[in-house]
């Protein structure tokens, strides 16, 4: 029986239609819609090759790509997904910055000779090599021209931090924040170049925004409830206090544990990053006098929008409560945060 979904079409269409399957997150249909279609054409390869690299198959995704890149040698796309591919695993980086460069000399769209561009960098800079990767950077087009989307763009003010020229990436984020004023990671990522160069002032005035925006309903969400409600991540933190030892258990029973969305505005004004995921405040038991109990002020904060953020699934979103609760309780204790780090809860 014929699949409802599924027409005849012109090649053309019908490789449309399965892209559009495939950019909506359904493979399944996106394959469907596929069939008929030429199998060695580029065009069908690189289909292909989105459809296995969405089911999580890099090595099936690899060999339709290698296939493609035979099929149109000169064509960037393909040569520039399967660097992206090879970048994920640390003993195929080389291979992958091969790609990425053969990528940069066959791109002719702006974007695709931007994306190549910024990974052959990222490459360079992962592998050491951060004089190459300032040259990869230097063939960009002057701070004051906007580049690519806004995640490009994000990307390659990054990668000019990583090269150590944050002097540079605050340019190239002031001039995206003032096309895009409205997008709080260009102004969270410019607080943060701002901070490298110890600019206080223009630090706190951009994490200030991007704290004001990131307090606005969140984009997509349609103002719904957070993924986890705060009886649920009080439960989860209680469960990470039970991995301390008694001793430990007992001098912080008295230190609170707050849930809230986003740290407060006059923490922010004050200089505190807008997306932190937690915070300790008070007196770190080592400083204290020891006498008539802990200071009412003491307490750990945590900050369940920003744990959100940067949490896929659930899964991930738990075991972040537990590494912040664990990193505040350490602040407690009086360690640092390169103690924290080495301790695994950087």
């Amino acid at each position: 029986m014929r699949d409802p979904e599924i027409t005849v079409q012109e090649p053309e269409a019908a490789l449309d239609a399965a892209w559009e399957a495939l950019e909506a997150g359904d493979v399944a249909l996106a394959r469907r819609r596929a069939k008929g279609l030429d199998g060695e054409a580029p065009d069908t390869l690189l289909l292909l090759a989105g459809c296995a690299r969405e089911e999580g198959d890099a090595g099936q995704a690899l060999e339709h790509l290698r296939r493609a890149v035979k099929a149109d040698p000169e064509w960037a796309t393909p040569e520039l997904w399967i660097a992206e591919l090879l970048a994920m695993q640390p003993e195929t980086m080389e291979e992958a910055q091969k790609h990425a460069e053969r990528a940069l000399d066959l791109a002719e769209e702006e974007d695709e000779y931007l994306s190549a561009l910024a990974l052959k960098a990222g490459l360079e800079a992962e592998l050491g090599e951060l004089d190459e990767a300032k040259r990869t950077l230097s063939d960009l087009p002057p701070p004051d021209v906007l580049l690519g989307d806004v995640p490009l763009a994000l990307e390659i003010a990054e990668l000019h931090q990583a090269v150590g020229e944050a002097d540079v990436a605050v340019q190239r984020l002031k001039t995206l924040t003032t096309a895009h004023p409205d997008e709080a990671d260009a102004w969270y990522a410019l607080g943060c170049a701002a901070a490298e160069l110890d600019d206080d002032a223009e630090m706190r005035a951009a994490w200030k925004r991007a704290w004001a925006l990131d307090s606005g309903p969140r984009e997509g969400d349609g103002g719904e409830e957070p993924r986890l409600d705060e009886e649920t991540v009080s439960g989860i933190a209680e469960q990470a206090l039970a991995e301390l030892p008694d001793r430990a258990r007992a001098l912080l029973r008295d230190v609170p544990i707050i849930v809230a969305d986003l740290p407060a505005e006059a923490d922010v004004d004050a200089g505190l990053d807008p997306r932190a995921l937690g915070l300790f405040t008070g007196t770190a038991y080592p400083d204290m006098p020891h006498v008539g109990g802990q200071p009412g002020l003491t307490q750990i904060v945590l900050f369940r929008r920003n744990i959100e953020r940067v949490a896929e699934d659930e899964d991930e979103l738990r075991e972040e409560i537990r590494t912040t609760l664990l990193h505040e309780t350490g602040h407690f204790f009086g360690l640092d945060e390169a103690e924290l780090e080495g301790a695994g809860l950087g």
